[in-house]
């Protein structure tokens, strides 16, 4: 399906963003890496929609002694902002990285029709974003594309709607598995009952619902693989900070909804660039099954697991996660070249 024309007009409004208050060991010894925060005024047109807004990308440099290498685009997982990719792009530093926050998202507002009009945050919007930050930014060969979770899914529907020539993709903690079947199931309709009675409740209170921080408590243990004090303590104070960094209860509905609807799969025939599959050995939100089946369904894919994690390893085992990237990229750049 044509996602239809996607324009975006990059400007050079900077500021900095500030420093974690901590960071887990060993993670604590590594540099820091300071993004540039770069506001864009963003107008994509998708189907009978004509959206115009500002959206933020946040720029990681690369050190001028670095050697040359192409740039990284990064999109992070649902109710996530550009924070969540920090410790990848810390374990990347010869890589210029590109993070937006996606429309609802961080500093990113939801984005609204020409007239001011709401429009729905579904999966083909969320792509298209993608497709308008790439064609402003002349990403495409000798540049890789990463997705986080439901960034995953994101970039999986980008690529297969897109004729954007990236050297590789990879998605971390991929949605490989309908959530609604299977072993799967119990967890996921508990989360939708979630979702269903905060839609229901005056915004006011469904939104003290939304930041609940007894349910990012009940998260935190669901998702959790092998976390010591240091990472239980970084990872609660990531999902208090940000979580609830939404622009508005509806919009951040449709991105559920976006979330839990969709999966990396049903796009992966249409994906032909080189993929690699970084799940968490423990993911609560895959099976093994469902991991391979997304492996097979690719026609240029290949699955490298990483152990003692579960879906958040972005958290859990940065340091893997960047290395595995770091194979993967000076693989099909080369092979480009």
């Amino acid at each position: 399906m044509v996602l239809g024309l996607a324009t975006l007009c990059f400007v050079g409004k900077i500021q900095t963003t500030t420093q974690p208050r901590f960071l887990p060991a060993p993670w604590a010894e590594h540099s820091h890496r300071e993004p540039e925060q770069v506001t864009v005024p963003i107008r994509v047109e998708l189907d009978s929609h004509e959206i115009s807004t500002e959206s933020t990308v946040w720029r990681y440099r690369a050190p001028a002694t670095a050697p040359a290498s192409g740039r990284l685009l990064l999109v992070h997982g649902f109710r996530g902002d550009h924070h969540g990719m920090q410790l990848i792009a810390d374990g990347l530093p010869e890589f210029e990285v590109l993070v937006p926050d996606l429309p609802g998202h961080g500093q990113s507002p939801s984005l609204r029709t020409q007239n001011g009009g709401r429009v729905e945050h579904s999966l083909e919007l969320y792509a298209a974003f993608v497709e308008a930050v790439a064609h402003a930014m002349d990403l495409g060969e000798g540049d890789c594309l990463v997705g986080h979770s439901f960034g995953s899914t994101v970039c999986s529907a980008h690529c297969a709607a897109s004729n954007r020539n990236w050297s590789g993709l990879v998605l971390s903690a991929p949605i490989s598995n309908n959530i609604f079947r299977g072993r799967l199931l119990p967890g996921a309709a508990l989360v939708d009952l979630y979702y269903r009675f905060t839609e229901v409740l005056p915004e006011s209170a469904g939104d003290a619902v939304l930041r609940s921080t007894t349910v990012l408590e009940v998260m935190n243990l669901t998702l959790g693989v092998g976390w010591d004090d240091q990472l239980a303590a970084f990872v609660k104070d990531q999902h208090r900070q940000f979580f609830g960094g939404y622009s508005d209860r509806q919009t951040l509905l449709e991105s559920y909804r976006a979330s839990s609807r969709h999966t990396a799969t049903q796009f992966a025939p249409a994906v032909s660039v080189p993929t690699l599959l970084l799940p968490g050995a423990q993911d609560s939100l895959s099976t093994s099954d469902g991991l391979r089946a997304l492996r097979d369904a690719l026609p240029q894919g290949r699955l490298e697991v990483i152990r003692g994690a579960g879906h958040l390893v972005h958290y859990e085992k940065p340091a893997q996660l960047a290395r595995a990237i770091r194979g993967f990229v000076s693989e099909v750049t080369s092979v480009g070249s």
